[in-house]
């Protein structure tokens, strides 16, 4: 059935979905070399006594583990302990920001039960932190696609910060405005337009 809606689409729109199948492609191949890289070199430094349970024998071990740690979060982890509580660091930072505007709502809407909400905060927190986690291994691939939407947006705006320093306060206001819309909806394209295959579920997995 979805070979022959896939056979009934508009040339043109195969087309879109073949430009954003190539974009997924590109981006989780980039991604697997970025994090196999890393997680490489903190195997070495490892092998070669820099980095130990007692601590890091240079700064740049140091670096090397830093930058390493959110790697293990990649289904290229080797380490399924450091895997699984990393994945759970990142879940628990991530439900904050839902498990906060919760008990703001809870306050607005329920001001009745405003102490009952924020008696049972961690374990509203502790919720959120889970559904944060099973979006984390469900949609890994959007993460993925967020936070490349973000380095492009942050370069976008540094570039044209640097380009109309010149220009005056409202014309580069309006400026980021639209490279902010245009990067929302090239997002919201990019995750809903009709591909030609699925991808995988991104490499968090």
């Amino acid at each position: 059935m979805e070979n022959e809606e896939l056979i009934k689409r508009p040339n043109f729109i195969k087309k879109i979905g073949q430009f954003f199948s190539w974009c997924d492609s590109k981006m989780i191949n980039i991604h697997m070399r970025l994090v196999k890289k890393m997680l490489d070199r903190e195997s070495q430094a490892r092998a070669q006594g820099l980095i130990e349970k007692t601590g890091f024998k240079t700064a740049g071990a140091f670096v090397t583990w830093l930058m390493a740690f959110p790697c293990h979060a990649s289904k290229y982890s080797t380490h399924k302990y450091k895997q699984a509580f990393v994945r759970i660091c990142f879940s628990a930072v991530l439900a904050f920001l839902p498990a906060t505007l919760l008990l703001v709502f809870s306050e607005q809407v329920f001001p009745s039960y405003k102490d009952f909400f924020k008696e049972y905060s961690i374990v509203i927190w502790a919720m959120m932190t889970a559904v944060m986690l099973y979006f984390l291994l469900k949609f890994g691939l959007v993460l993925i696609r967020i936070v490349t939407c973000l380095l492009f947006l942050a370069v976008l705006m540094a570039s044209c910060a640097f380009f109309f320093s010149d220009a005056a306060s409202e014309t580069r206001s309006a400026i980021f405005i639209v490279i902010e819309i245009v990067t929302a909806l090239f997002f919201l394209l990019w995750n809903f337009w009709p591909k030609g295959k699925k991808q995988g579920n991104g490499e968090t997995n």
